[in-house]
């Protein structure tokens, strides 16, 4: 799975270091960070728990650790329409929709900014 990924995305990976991957039955805890060759990087933490529950975070910042985009699905923005996912564009409070991602799908959007 993220081994898989990294891999697919190589081109604009320069390293990744990942803290923690556990599987237990059908739930799973992703913690890691994935360094670009543009030097930003992202961060991922992505959980999946037993009962089907599943929180995530995946951070893309610059080499100054300024975000660039953060899509997460903490429950702290219920004014947004697509409760509780959501994305933060740059700064922390400009906040907007987003559907739920994966770690598959935040690659591909980064690999489309980063050359």
């Amino acid at each position: 799975m993220i081994l898989d990924i990294i891999k697919k995305y190589s081109k604009i990976i320069l390293n990744y270091d990942i803290q923690k991957f556990k599987i237990v039955g059908s739930s799973y805890h992703l913690s890691c960070n994935i360094k670009m060759t543009n030097k930003s990087q992202l961060c991922v933490k992505d959980y999946l728990f037993l009962d089907g529950y599943r929180k995530y975070s995946f951070h893309w910042q610059d080499e100054n650790d300024n975000c660039i985009f953060r899509w997460d699905n903490a429950p702290h923005h219920q004014d947004v329409d697509t409760f509780p996912y959501h994305k933060h564009i740059g700064k922390e409070e400009n906040i907007k929709e987003s559907q739920p991602v994966n770690l598959e799908i935040v690659m591909e959007y980064i690999s489309s900014k980063v050359k």
